[in-house]
């Protein structure tokens, strides 16, 4: 009976086939079975460096000013473009959906760990002013300013370093007798576990005194009753 190969069988067959020549001429050390083979690659990546990419942000376009939503994917052109110490830094070309005729170019940023519009796309901006808000603002706790104005990404601290430097060091005197209270409460509960801990050790001694002297008093008189048969 012939026996026939199913054709998931022929496909990873092929897939993973490796010529003797690839090996017998030592090709395998300086290029890769598709170079070897001239082959363009098998995606579109590997062939003219198209990728998909997903938008990080919300941004609008600068020529037809359509509204680009965070997380709408493109097939961009990915190209190195440059360096941040080892770091490579990417840049993704592809146009508008809505006019087709502005081109966006976004790069990675990895010293800021973002990504940046560089061309063609403005990002939305989404911050506010507190003040016209009609909100608190930022709280700050590490230096004790009170309540700061929080404008155009920014907080805005005052510029009065005498008085930032006197509050802190207030603050840090608040905090110093604060952590000795609280070590003070600490060792107080420590010590009164620890009393209560020799009591019920001393409790468990004596009933277990009381029962060692119940099993020998037991003990003797099966003694006694074996003897006397």
């Amino acid at each position: 009976r012939k026996q026939t190969m199913s054709s998931l069988a022929a496909t990873q067959a092929d897939g993973y086939y490796i010529p003797p020549s690839y090996i017998e001429s030592g090709a395998y050390k300086k290029k890769s079975l598709n170079q070897y083979n001239n082959s363009k690659g098998h995606n579109q990546y590997l062939q003219r460096s198209v990728c998909r990419f997903e938008l990080p942000f919300d941004g609008f376009c600068t020529k037809c000013s359509a509204i680009v939503g965070k997380g709408t994917r493109f097939n961009a052109h990915k190209a190195h473009v440059d360096d941040y110490f080892t770091t490579k830094i990417y840049e993704f070309t592809t146009n508008c959906r809505a006019c087709g005729k502005c081109e966006f170019k976004i790069r990675t940023n990895p010293k800021e760990k973002t990504f940046d519009y560089v061309v063609g796309i403005r990002k939305k901006v989404e911050d506010f002013d507190s003040a016209e808000a009609g909100t608190h603002g930022v709280i700050d706790t590490e230096f004790g300013n009170g309540i700061l104005q929080y404008k155009n990404g920014k907080v805005d601290a005052p510029d009065n370093t005498t008085t930032v430097a006197a509050l802190h060091l207030l603050e840090k005197h608040v905090t110093g007798h604060r952590k000795t209270q609280t070590e003070h409460e600490h060792m107080t509960s420590l010590l009164e576990l620890n009393s209560k801990m020799g009591e019920d050790a001393d409790a468990n001694a004596a009933v277990r005194a009381t029962f060692r002297k119940d099993r020998k008093a037991k003990k003797r008189r099966l003694g006694e009753a074996v003897g006397m048969g």
